[in-house]
């Protein structure tokens, strides 16, 4: 556990290999999202809760994706990694990108499963969503806008969201030089193929796996298939 601006960070380690593999779980989970991955993988395993999911504390200030990254980079000065691999899932992935192209992390090779990152093209939908918040303010003042994740999360969380939602990393996803590999599902609606596809583009060296009737938890829904995908990545099979 480590420190991070008056709040505790809760991070746990597994294995003792001599290569490390960093787990960055989405938004909502925990250092369980990737847990069951240990016993799968001969690597010294890190696993990240990132606050204020599983053990660690709720921040004391509103975050920026910023803090996230400073938050795994102290993670990594404690345990001394100085070379690493990362896979990570949907916000873990915004994580893992600025971490990345900012910050000049050594990174063997990075998987992203769901990652989410880059701007939604659909303004259609946002028009819609305005234009119904003014609405519905109008008729009940105590309306709040958003999924009910949203509307039960605490100031400080609420303006911590907004400030990760709204970053795009379309740009520095194309500072990322490492071997890359990308797997979604075909049905995610949290991030659909097409912000896959725009990835597999900016990323240099990166190859896209699409997973047939799967969706945002594409790396659960086919478990089997993810496993023997990564160790063959892994392995430079692929």
């Amino acid at each position: 556990m480590i420190e991070y601006k008056g709040s505790f960070v809760n991070y746990i380690v597994k294995g003792d290999g001599e290569e490390v593999m960093l787990y960055l779980h989405g938004w909502g989970g925990s250092v369980d999202s990737f847990l069951h991955l240990n016993t799968s993988l001969n690597y010294k395993n890190i696993f990240v809760d990132f606050p204020p999911f599983g053990k660690s504390e709720e921040p004391k200030q509103a975050y920026t994706l910023f803090d996230y990254v400073e938050i795994v980079l102290n993670i990594l000065q404690k345990e001394k990694v100085k070379k690493l691999n990362i896979i990570c899932h949907s916000f873990g992935a915004r994580v893992a990108i600025l971490l990345i192209s900012l910050y000049n992390q050594n990174v063997d090779k990075l998987i992203i499963t769901s990652g989410a990152g880059i701007k939604p093209k659909n303004k259609v939908k946002k028009i819609f969503r305005k234009i119904k918040y003014k609405i519905m303010k109008k008729i009940n003042k105590n309306f709040v806008p958003g999924s009910n994740d949203y509307k039960n999360l605490s100031p400080v969380m609420k303006k911590t969201f907004s400030n990760i939602i709204n970053f795009d990393l379309s740009n520095l996803a194309k500072e990322i030089n490492c071997k890359t590999l990308l797997i979604y599902g075909n049905k995610d609606k949290e991030t659909p193929l097409y912000m896959a596809k725009k990835l597999n583009k900016l990323i240099k060296n990166s190859k896209l796996i699409i997973y047939k009737n799967c969706g945002h938890f594409a790396y659960l829904e086919n478990n089997i298939e993810f496993l023997i995908d990564i160790k063959t990545f892994l392995k430079g099979e692929t």
